[in-house]
């Protein structure tokens, strides 16, 4: 009897091991998926359009047809009479900024979209890759 619970005794160790081995190879591999990875800097020309989404004064920027380039992860937006600076950055955002004024983004290396707003005014822009 005694030698009988000791062999289902490494019966018993011997599945758990097996069972924690398995375990773990499956813990493992499932790490080894695709790891979310950086876009780029998503650097091109592109054209697109912008349009209004807020206008309380009369002086608002006008929507209309845009042309920008990204050189080394940097876009310039004209806002009025100034150009914002945006960094197009890899984890697939943009963001710029003057003094009042917000621009935010996304970007997937072909496309660029983002909201420009001040107090007061706001665009909504979409651009679309066109060369390199």
């Amino acid at each position: 009897m005694r030698a009988r619970l000791q062999q289902g005794g490494w019966f018993v160790t011997g599945m758990r091991i097996a069972v924690s081995g398995a375990m773990l190879g499956c813990l493992l591999l499932s790490g080894c998926g695709k790891v979310p990875g950086l876009i780029g800097s998503g650097d091109g020309d592109y054209r697109g359009t912008s349009t209004r989404f807020q206008v309380l004064r009369r002086t608002c920027p006008r929507p209309g047809l845009i042309s920008t380039s990204i050189r080394n992860g940097v876009m310039f937006y004209r806002w009025e009479n100034q150009y914002i600076q945006a960094r197009v950055l890899g984890n697939g955002t943009v963001q710029g900024a003057l003094p009042g004024v917000q621009l935010t983004g996304t970007h997937d290396g072909t496309t660029v979209s983002g909201d420009v707003r001040d107090a007061q005014c706001g665009l909504h822009f979409t651009l679309k890759r066109v060369g390199s």
